[in-house]
């Protein structure tokens, strides 16, 4: 071997190790996704404002969590808003490990995955997501937002 030859696999080797690097960071948001969704999801039914609560009869084993409409509580899905930011932030920092628009919207693909998974009814019937509209705002901002966000970053909108 010559010095010349030890010096291209001296550099060829960091870089190996900076792509098993890259991808690993890809997973890791990706992950990052599915757990974000997880939190999005579960705590969607907040409401603000009191209301009373049906009291549990000795026949019920437990009774309903969630307030009747016309209570007076107000439903605030602040998570929505979360889905937005976090997703958008995980779309960045995918952009920084690749130039490819695709492989950077893979944590948003995960996402819609999870919330698709999470519309489905489990194995006794009860469901993560009901139909109303904080569970339509949740999809629109968690998939809508980093699409608007990848649109202004290829189009070179956003600078304006």
């Amino acid at each position: 071997m010559t010095a010349l030859d030890t010096r291209a696999d001296a550099q060829a080797e960091p870089t190996r190790i900076g792509a098993i690097a890259r991808v690993g960071t890809m997973v890791v948001l990706i992950l990052a996704a599915l757990f974000t969704l997880a939190v999005e999801v579960l705590y969607l039914p907040i409401y603000l404002g009191s209301s009373q609560l049906a009291g549990a009869g000795p026949e019920l084993v437990a009774a309903p969590l969630a307030a009747q409409p016309g209570s007076g509580a107000v439903p605030v899905p602040i998570t929505a808003v979360l889905a937005a930011v976090v997703n958008i932030a995980l779309v960045a920092a995918m952009r920084t490990l690749t130039d490819s628009v695709r492989v950077a919207m893979l944590p948003v693909m995960a996402w819609t995955l999870g919330f698709l998974v999470c519309t489905f009814p489990g194995p006794g019937g009860d469901l993560v997501l009901m139909s109303e509209w904080p569970t339509l705002l949740l999809l629109v901002c968690g998939v809508g937002a980093p699409l608007i966000y990848v649109f202004q970053r290829a189009t070179g909108v956003a600078g304006r």
